[in-house]
C-alpha cells in the first residue's frame, strides 16, 4: 500500500475535492489502460472510468484507510465490468463473444472463473449453430471482414449475409441468455 493512501482517504472522507481530483488524475490512465483490456471499446472504457471515480467519490466515508486506493478501484473496476455483463449490455456482451480474456487479465478467481464460463457457454452456442451460419458469424464478429467481403468470399449476396448473420447474432444472444443465467 502506497504510504500516502492513507493522507488521501482521510482527505476523501473530510469531503476534500483536491485529494479526489489528486487520485484521479494518478489513476486514471491505468484504470483506463484495464477498462480497454478487458471491454476492447474505447467509449465503454471511458464510461466505466467515469463510473469508478463516481464510485470512489460516493462511497468515500466508507474507505478503509488500512486499503489501497489502487486496490479498491481496479476491484470496482473488476465487479463493474462484471455487473455489465450481468445486466445484458449489449455492447459489452458482444464484446465478451469475441474476446477472449486471457489469465493475466484478472488476479480474482471467481472473475476468472465466470469470465470463462460464459466462454464456454458462448462456444457452446456458437457450436450449435448450422455450418454456414457459424462461418459467417465467425468471419463477421471474430474475425471481422465486412458484410461486402463476406458475401464475395462465400459468392453469396450481402443480403443473405445480414440474413444469415443477425439469426446467428439472435440465437447467440438468446443462448447466452438462457445458459449463463443473464
Amino acid at each position: 500500500m502506497d504510504p500516502l493512501d492513507k493522507d488521501i482517504i482521510i482527505r476523501l472522507r473530510n469531503n476534500d475535492r483536491e485529494a479526489f481530483r489528486k487520485v484521479y488524475w494518478a489513476h486514471r490512465k491505468s484504470v483506463y489502460g484495464l477498462a480497454l483490456r478487458y471491454l476492447k471499446d474505447s467509449q465503454l472504457a471511458e464510461d466505466a472510468v467515469q463510473d469508478i471515480f463516481l464510485k470512489l467519490w460516493q462511497n468515500r466515508d466508507s474507505l478503509d484507510s488500512g486499503k489501497s486506493l489502487r486496490g479498491f478501484l481496479f476491484t470496482s473496476l473488476k465487479h463493474h465490468v462484471l455487473n455489465m455483463i450481468k445486466s445484458r449490455k449489449r455492447r459489452v456482451l458482444r464484446q465478451m463473444e469475441y474476446t477472449r480474456f486471457t489469465d493475466d487479465q484478472t488476479d480474482d478467481p471467481e472473475s476468472r472463473m465466470l469470465l470463462s464460463e460464459y466462454e464456454h457457454i458462448f462456444n457452446r452456442g456458437l457450436q450449435k449453430l448450422p455450418a454456414r451460419k457459424q462461418l459467417i458469424y465467425r468471419l463477421k464478429s471474430i474475425d471481422g471482414y465486412s458484410n461486402k467481403e463476406i458475401a464475395g468470399r462465400l459468392g453469396v449476396s450481402i443480403h443473405t449475409v445480414k440474413s444469415q448473420y443477425s439469426r446467428a447474432n439472435k440465437f447467440i444472444r438468446k443462448f447466452m441468455s438462457i445458459h449463463s443465467g443473464m
